[in-house]
């Protein structure tokens, strides 16, 4: 009898910690989720400032391309974080807040005649890296 009275109570100590760790793999996974997404949503804002600011560059939407990048960022929830305009080419660089750090998106647009940096002479885009008007 005296060995079943050390036994006593063991399982509800490891009930607990069984409880415990699973609480903790599932506020991670939730954690890292909530990140996911808030990069998702940096990134989308990030596209469709840069797009925005690249309509206005090209006139086909009234006011200062940065300024227009900027509107359409915080319409999308997230902070225009940078502008940069060279002709018709607008980069921008956005953040949106997730469990409060911020969560950096960037994209760059620009009319499908231009080139972006790092583009080949002529070559035409295919694939994952190609272009849909303009935006990388």
């Amino acid at each position: 009898m005296a060995d079943h009275a050390v036994d006593r109570g063991a399982a509800g100590v490891l009930a607990v910690a069984v409880v415990v760790a699973l609480a903790t793999v599932f506020v991670a996974i939730g954690t890292l989720a909530g990140v996911l997404i808030a990069h998702r949503s940096a990134q989308a804002a990030a596209d469709a400032a840069a797009l925005a600011g690249a309509d206005t560059a090209l006139g086909a939407a009234p006011g200062v391309p940065c300024g227009r990048a900027a509107a359409v960022a915080v319409a999308d929830g997230a902070h225009l974080d940078d502008c940069v305009q060279h002709g018709g080419v607008v980069r921008v660089s956005v953040s949106v807040d997730a469990l409060g750090l911020p969560v950096a998106g960037r994209a760059a647009a620009r009319p499908p005649t231009a080139r972006l940096a790092g583009d080949g002479p002529d070559e035409p885009r295919s694939g994952p890296e190609s272009t849909v008007y303009g935006v990388r």
